[in-house]
């Protein structure tokens, strides 16, 4: 009997179904997915219909979440969100609300991808040590095997028409094909007794590994606290640099319609508002520049957090308060030995070159005599049926294989001196950071009350030129320059005090001490050793009322008064010493007739020639008349 390949084909598919039911199921499944556009009509209109439906949850994925106004990238969209370990619950991730620091932080640790990355690289690192503990274990296999063959086949026939196995005299040939079946079906159990140590190198390889990963997670955690309180402290800083340029206009504008008045009743030049009118529009294009600055914040910080938003954010904190001036009492070296202890990228690197050592010593294994025995244990139910054992035992030795071996040893032993070299360039790292994050916030303390001093010394030398410029004594040029100098010290006082608190938050991270509530999941591990009391101001912000949008017909409409911006020094107020000791700055001073000075920190005013008010030190007499010729006031 000859089969043609249709019926062949229509034979094997049924047999499959009949031992295989779920591969009923799963055709089923699929093939509503699998019909192209020409395909039966039903087949078209189930595609139609899964397009449209794929086509509205795109839609609808990419407008804004009703509970948290947060879109989605579309890869959020495909993939969902990032798998973060959480802790403490979830977070609220509506940025329409007013946005802490802490919060901030909680954002960016629970949606931040770079955590989920390497959140993802810690499981594969688990399911790889689960493959090479496996070993350890026996291996129970069932089988079952189905062969349905055909093959073609001439059989030869006598004269009396039964069946011959050869030609002979009077047979007649036959062409045609024959089929064979055969069914197996056993169960059979693999255990591995010894391999030379292969199998203890492997787990111990993974394992390390698997600890390398997770404190590469804790690491990441810190990394992303890191980021976002930068970017928030960056924004604060911007907004009240915005606050800053504001004032500038304002005082643009007054200076401006000073000389205006003076040129109206004959007491100026015309000529003299054009340096005006310069400065005024120099100090908007600075107050639009820190406007854009402020949106460039926003989108870091958003960044940071991992939040995909168009709505601007607001922040509940505006204001920060000046920092500690006194000198940190505790020593570089012990803010460096407490980073030894405990950072977790240094830990991540000595596990990495305790898993390098595995890496060497299954080198040497496979270079030398290897023993490998296993035991085996089945049986059989189908065709034949019984049990089935076996135990084999060989010794192999790579006598010659062209030097690979030895080369592999040769490669992991170099690959262990890199991570042990890394380790070391690692720690040096370390200790620069720490060394830096310390620099910079000691000097950040001193900027602070230099900058004090120069704000209130530039706030009293500008209201002097004013009043100097009205009763005719200086020309416009020194107003603008005196206005230009207060700018400056109130941008450098601003930009003090958030490098400190930057710094501070650089200090933490360098130490590794800003993520202290969560502890990675390793065998041994503790939680970081804090820093001692009075180490780190933290985050003291004070209560303020949300920014003002600017109006950007009129800048300095709807603007937040710069005197109550954050840091800014008002005459009259005390300025604290210096940071350091020894380190002395003098008394600020304002000009006086003749080009003499007299020194003033307490905000009081006596008459001088030429009808100016000139600042004297809170109502005390001065050592020497130096403002009216050798007279006292």
């Amino acid at each position: 009997m000859i089969r043609s390949q249709g019926s062949f084909v229509r034979l094997l598919i049924p047999a499959a179904f009949t031992f295989f039911p779920g591969m009923s199921a799963f055709a089923q499944a699929s093939s509503p997915t699998d019909v192209s556009p020409s395909d039966s009509k039903s087949g078209s209109k189930t595609t139609k219909s899964t397009a449209n439906t794929t086509a509205d949850q795109t839609n609808k994925s990419v407008t804004y979440a009703p509970e948290n106004d947060v879109l989605q990238t579309p890869a959020q969209q495909k993939y969902g969100l990032s798998r973060n370990p959480i802790l403490g619950g979830p977070v609220d991730v509506d940025v329409s609300k007013p946005l802490t620091l802490d919060r901030a932080i909680a954002i960016g640790l629970q949606r931040q991808d770079s955590i989920g990355i390497v959140q993802a690289q810690t499981e594969a690192a688990d399911a790889r040590l689960t493959q090479a503990r496996a070993s350890y274990y026996p291996q129970i296999t069932p089988s079952f095997s189905y062969q349905d063959s055909v093959s073609p086949s001439r059989r030869f026939t006598n004269s009396n028409g039964s069946l011959t196995g050869a030609t002979t005299t009077g047979t007649t040939s036959i062409i045609g094909s024959s089929t064979f079946v055969n069914k197996s079906l056993g169960i059979i159990a693999q255990q591995n007794i010894y391999d030379s140590g292969r199998r203890e190198a492997n787990v111990g390889l993974s394992r390390r590994s698997l600890f390398a990963t997770r404190y590469a997670l804790g690491d990441q955690r810190q990394i992303v606290v890191l980021n976002v309180t930068e970017s928030y402290y960056n924004l604060l800083r911007n907004i009240e640099l915005v606050r800053v340029d504001q004032e500038s206009v304002r005082r643009a504008e007054t200076t401006l319609e000073a000389i205006t008045a003076e040129v109206a009743v004959g007491n100026a030049a015309q000529s003299d508002t054009l340096q005006a009118e310069s400065d005024l529009a120099n100090a908007r294009v600075a107050l639009l520049q820190a406007q854009n600055d402020v949106n460039t914040s926003q989108a870091t910080l958003k960044n940071a957090m991992g939040v995909v938003t168009s709505n601007p954010l607001v922040l509940a904190d505006n204001r920060v308060a000046p920092p500690d001036t006194t000198p940190d009492k505790i020593g570089l070296e012990r803010y460096v030995q407490l980073a030894y202890k405990n950072r977790l990228d240094v830990k991540e690197q000595q596990e990495r070159v305790y898993a390098q050592g595995y890496s060497v010593r299954l080198a040497k294994i496979n270079n030398g005599v290897t023993v490998n025995a296993n035991i085996g244990e089945g049986y059989a139910f189908q065709s034949t049926e019984g049990e089935d054992r076996t135990v084999s035992v060989s010794v192999s030795y790579p006598l010659f294989d062209g030097g690979f071996t030895r080369a592999a040893v040769r490669e992991n032993k170099a690959v262990l001196v890199q991570e042990q070299r890394s380790l070391d360039a690692l720690e040096q790292n370390v200790r620069l950071n720490v060394e830096q994050s310390y620099l910079i916030r000691e000097l950040s303390r001193q900027r602070v009350v230099a900058a004090g001093v120069a704000v209130n010394a530039g706030q009293l030398n500008y209201n002097a030129a004013l009043e100097k410029q009205r009763n005719g004594l200086i020309n416009i040029l020194d107003v603008i320059n005196a206005q230009v100098q207060l700018v400056n010290a109130e941008v450098s006082l601003v930009q003090a005090n958030y490098d400190y608190y930057i710094a501070d938050a650089q200090l933490l991270r360098s130490v590794g001490v800003n993520d202290p509530g969560y502890l990675p999941r390793v065998p041994g591990a503790r939680p970081p050793q804090p820093l001692p009391p009075g180490a780190s101001q933290g985050q003291p912000f004070l209560p303020t009322a949300p920014v003002t949008p600017v109006d950007p017909k009129s800048p300095t409409k709807g603007a937040n008064p710069a005197p109550d911006a954050p840091g800014t020094a008002v005459p009259g107020t005390a300025i604290p010493s210096p940071a350091v000791p020894g380190t002395a700055i003098p008394s600020p001073a304002v000009p006086a007739t003749g080009g003499k000075t007299v020194p003033a920190t307490g905000g009081k005013t006596v008459p001088a020639t030429g009808g100016e008010t000139v600042p004297t030190t809170g109502g005390a007499k001065p050592a020497s008349a130096d403002n009216t010729g050798g007279k006292k006031p």
